[in-house]
């Protein structure tokens, strides 16, 4: 796609940002704006690779100005205005984007970024058609929760030990059926354990960090990251400074390497990613404010004698080997 500045050609592949969210509330576009993903922040890297995220919305405590809110639609059109902007946005950017499905689309144009759809927030698919619609849609990927209860399972933040419901048992049996990838990443310990029981299928935790380095409930513990391990799924580290260091100082890269080192003592080098979560959080590690710096990361690893191997893995192949198990 582009020149890289450093001394290597870097493949990026991201699990999850909530670009095309923002795209939607606040009116802007994917191929120059003022957030952390554009064409020109991502045109330095070799391949890029991109879930966009189909956000369930969020209200913010006082109404902004300018911006429209999802939740002021009635729940069955949301999804649909969010697959609405995806559609919109790749077909006027389908000069350096082109929409994936599945392992051979990856693989197609690597010279355009390839942009996969997963949902944050399965409120979204209020209804086994809304199911349906997205998949044929193009979406791959699917959280549980966000943050709230919904009619499947509760986000960690809301209540821990708050399990999946029974219509949340029988979609994940659904969406492992459609070929749909789940997402742990959000749900409660208790969801999450209970997805374990009603499924063998492997998953994802798409930007989600480790318990131990940072005692956030939104991280994974060391149990919950050697089962994702142990069934082949993938973990994408998360760049939100709250889940990376705890006691309100400002994140920094080393911070970041601390989980992916914990991570890999666990044996997982082959299969963190990133998911940085870029465009869905307010506070980055001190030198990244957008998609173009993550070659920093990469720059530090290597610095602090990562081998080659294992950036290249964390930035893009493990991320690319997944889906060509699941899709």
């Amino acid at each position: 796609m582009g020149t890289a500045k450093g001394a290597y050609l870097l493949k990026y592949f991201d699990l999850h940002c909530d670009t095309l969210y923002e795209c939607y509330e606040a009116d802007k576009g994917l191929c120059e704006n003022d957030l952390c993903i554009d064409r020109a922040k991502v045109s330095g890297y070799d391949r890029y690779a991109q879930f966009f995220a189909l956000f369930c919305g969020a209200k913010p405590p006082e109404p902004i100005p300018g911006r429209r809110s999802l939740l002021d639609l009635p729940v069955e059109e949301r999804l649909d205005a969010m697959l609405n902007t995806a559609r919109e946005q790749f077909l006027l950017n389908r000069d350096w984007l082109y929409p994936c499905v599945c392992k051979e689309d990856l693989e197609e144009r690597p010279d355009r970024c390839a942009a996969f759809l997963s949902i944050e927030g399965a409120e979204l698919l209020c209804t086994e058609a809304h199911i349906q619609r997205a998949y044929d849609a193009g979406v791959r990927m699917v959280t549980l929760s966000w943050n709230g209860q919904n009619q499947y399972a509760c986000g960690a933040t809301t209540d821990n030990d708050a399990g999946l419901t029974t219509r949340g048992r029988a979609l994940v049996h659904d969406l492992v059926e459609q070929g749909i990838i789940l997402d742990v990443s959000h749900l409660s310990d208790a969801g999450f354990w209970e997805l374990c029981a009603e499924t063998e299928a492997p998953f994802a935790a798409t930007h989600s960090n480790s318990r131990k380095v940072c005692p956030n409930v939104r991280n994974l513990t060391d149990l919950q990251f050697l089962e994702i391990l142990r069934r082949g799924g993938l973990v994408g580290i998360n760049l939100y400074g709250p889940f990376l260091r705890d006691g309100g100082k400002p994140a920094t890269l080393t911070d970041v390497v601390r989980h992916i080192d914990h991570f890999c003592e666990l044996g997982g080098r082959d299969i963190l990613a990133i998911g940085a979560d870029f465009d869905g959080c307010d506070s980055l590690p001190e030198g990244i404010s957008s998609a173009a710096d993550l070659e920093k990361l990469a720059e530090e690893l290597l610095r602090r004698n990562c081998l080659q191997s294992t950036v290249d893995g964390l930035f893009f192949d493990n991320a690319r080997n997944f889906i060509r198990r699941m899709l």
